[in-house]
């Protein structure tokens, strides 16, 4: 089944499985993302978020890169007006991945470098091949960018490392350097980010959402007040019946459990 929005050209999205849109980045051989593809990145998680039959999104891309960043076409026109107009439109889109109401699931299929990897830092899981590389090429290129997003996954000197040589590195050492990432066989990895989304989906979509919501704004609080706005957030799902009824399972779940 397909929730393709009209006039996406570089994104595909299908429905596999009841409840999960699996997004497919598709433009050119390395998914390299323009002006255009950036506003359909937000096109496409502005509607999924909207979307009150998806409860998941497995996000990846077509062939064998992910995604290889921004198409370097846009920087070689590139000036201080223009630039900051592009700027815009680029944190738009990755912020709609961050600010998607439902979990994103990564599932990173080859190398992963510039705004693939902010992709990547944004996503709620990361489940990445073998064969996935990540990489922060920016001063390479003559500009700058993604260092914030990769603090989200990394340690500083982790990321500083990634950001001041533009090396790349393989899924496993990243795994090392402290990214909360899955890295599994490449014939795999799909199936295992499908599997996670399957988890997500059995949950009521109401709880999905209040959660993203929840974690989000807590993020940058410190422990004090994130907690506070979390239990304001329990609060609000409490009230709401799929809490009664999820609360009502367990305990005749545990019951049954312990005869």
């Amino acid at each position: 089944m397909t929730v393709q929005p009209a006039g996406v050209e570089h994104l595909v999205v299908t429905e596999p499985e009841p409840g999960i849109a699996l997004v497919e980045l598709a433009r050119g051989k390395v998914n390299a993302i323009d002006t255009q593809m950036y506003g359909e990145i937000a096109t496409v998680f502005d509607a999924l978020s909207d979307n009150q039959d998806i409860r998941a999104v497995v996000l990846t891309g077509r062939g064998r890169i992910f995604c290889a960043g921004n198409d370097l076409g846009n920087f070689r026109v590139m000036d201080a007006i223009s630039g900051e107009i592009e700027m815009r439109e680029v944190r738009r889109s990755l912020f709609s991945v961050l600010d998607c109401s439902l979990p994103v699931i990564a599932a990173v299929n080859g190398p992963a470098l510039g705004s693939g990897f902010g992709l990547v830092a944004l996503a709620d899981l990361v489940v990445a091949s073998e064969r996935a590389t990540f990489g922060l090429p920016e001063m390479g290129v003559g500009v700058l960018g993604g260092g914030r997003f990769t603090a989200r996954m990394l340690p500083q000197q982790a990321m500083r490392r990634m950001f001041f040589t533009a090396e790349a590195v393989d899924a496993e050492t990243l795994r090392t350097w402290g990214a909360p990432i899955e890295v599994a066989r490449h014939d795999d990895h799909l199936e295992i980010a499908m599997s996670r989304a399957r988890s997500v989906v059995a949950k009521s979509r109401y709880a999905i959402t209040l959660a993203k919501q929840s974690l989000n704004a807590c993020e940058a609080l410190d422990v004090k007040r994130g907690y506070e706005l979390e239990q304001g957030f329990t609060v609000r799902l409490s009230e709401h019946p799929d809490s009664k009824i999820a609360v009502e399972a367990r305990i005749a779940e545990m019951a049954k459990g312990a005869k």
